[in-house]
């Protein structure tokens, strides 16, 4: 922009005169002012810094790019040592750079736990354990942290007898749980590796599996109103829903289709928490009696090609193939039907019955697991063609 004087018939640049001199012009309809600016004194760049309560490098060079504050020397370096005391921040990760390409060959882990009051079969906690490179979680729920180290063993056990494969590499973070099996995995050769303290970014994976089965567990929860000492249940259902799904993350294929080499079926799920019909007949007293009762199906039995469910009147849990459902009906939305919870419950009551469990020697007298693995019972076993191994799914 040029500016014409008719006076002494001059013409020069405005935004020259305006740099020269640290002024501004101030345009009305009739007049012409020429202000000054600000106060501003020159002043080096680590002055105007400290002055300016330590700004960003780019919002400095900006300030001095505008002449907004003048600095009497050309090297800008703004390396402040009291920039990082108070500004520094995590660093971005970036992507993964270490992949896999092999079974077992690194398995995540992390412990959820401890639930705000025992589940209805005893529990306290659960462990999930991670394949890396398809995504699959395996569900085990226990009563003390300690369990952790014979819940590995039960787990180690399953899965290199199923896949013939041996476990290379674990990745946890330091929790306590995890230290007596960081010398157990120096004996047997599987490298043992660990997060940066309060970096759970770097356990990335697993944790955001794990609130995936939160938030899926919450979703049922919000569904069924189910009473929360069934916590369990809704956890290993939420794991047994995952799996067979779809995900971006494998090119929207399911954990289940890239660990077995084969699609899943859907047509064994039925909706959790809805009233269901089990066959009762064998357990009657004699032939007058009600061959069903009103049920709520809980979950699907990891042992058994069949449903677990819970019998209101007796509050008794039966595993049966032949159960009839009626989907659209919620019995636990009716609160007088909501068993009553004691504070804490018998780890196992004796009126329940539950699948046979998975003996093993390991496990300390007073702790008892269920069977680790959690495949759909889809079908009768079948010999898996990537494993050579007979599961039920």
């Amino acid at each position: 922009m040029f500016l014409f004087l008719p006076s002494g018939n001059v013409c020069f640049s405005v935004q020259k005169f305006c740099l020269d001199n640290n002024v501004y012009f101030e345009f009305h309809p009739f007049v012409l002012y020429v202000l000054s600016r600000s106060p501003c004194i020159s002043a080096s760049a680590k002055l105007w810094l400290h002055q300016l309560g330590h700004p960003t490098s780019r919002i400095f060079h900006l300030l001095v790019s505008k002449n907004n504050i003048i600095c009497n020397n050309k090297c800008l370096d703004l390396q402040c040592q009291s920039c990082p005391l108070g500004k520094t921040s995590c660093l971005s990760l970036g992507p993964m750079s270490y992949k896999t390409y092999a079974p077992l060959e690194l398995m995540f882990s992390d412990v959820w736990g401890p639930a705000p009051l025992f589940s209805s079969d005893g529990y306290h906690y659960f462990v999930i354990f991670l394949y890396a490179y398809t995504k699959y979680i395996w569900y085990n729920p226990f009563v003390v942290k300690s369990d952790v180290y014979f819940v590995f063993h039960q787990f180690q056990t399953l899965v290199e007898c199923q896949f013939s494969l041996k476990i290379k590499s674990v990745q946890t973070d330091s929790g306590g749980e995890y230290r007596k099996l960081s010398t157990f995995f120096k004996t047997i050769g599987i490298q043992y590796r660990l997060i940066c303290p309060h970096t759970h970014e770097q356990n990335g994976t697993v944790e955001r599996r794990h609130r995936h089965i939160v938030e899926t567990r919450l979703t049922l929860l919000g569904q069924c109103k189910a009473p929360f000492l069934f916590w369990n249940y809704t956890f290993e259902t939420s794991v047994y829903l995952i799996n067979p799904m779809p995900t971006p993350v494998l090119a929207n294929r399911s954990p289940f289709d890239c660990l077995f080499l084969q699609s899943s079926d859907y047509h064994f799920l039925h909706t959790f928490g809805c009233l269901c019909f089990s066959f009762l007949r064998p357990y009657n007293n004699h032939k007058l009696d009600f061959r069903s009762s009103p049920c709520v199906f809980l979950s699907y039995s990891s042992s058994h090609l069949g449903y677990r469910c819970f019998d209101i009147a007796s509050e008794c849990i039966y595993i049966s193939h032949h159960v009839r459902f009626h989907e659209h009906v919620f019995p636990f939305e009716n609160s007088e039907q909501i068993p009553k919870v004691s504070s804490p419950p018998a780890p196992q009551p004796a009126t329940t019955v539950l699948p046979n469990l998975l003996p093993s020697p390991l496990f300390p007298t007073h702790t008892t697991l269920p069977s680790l693995i959690a495949y759909p019972p889809q079908h009768p076993p079948f010999l898996c063609p990537s494993s050579h191994a007979c599961l039920y799914i």
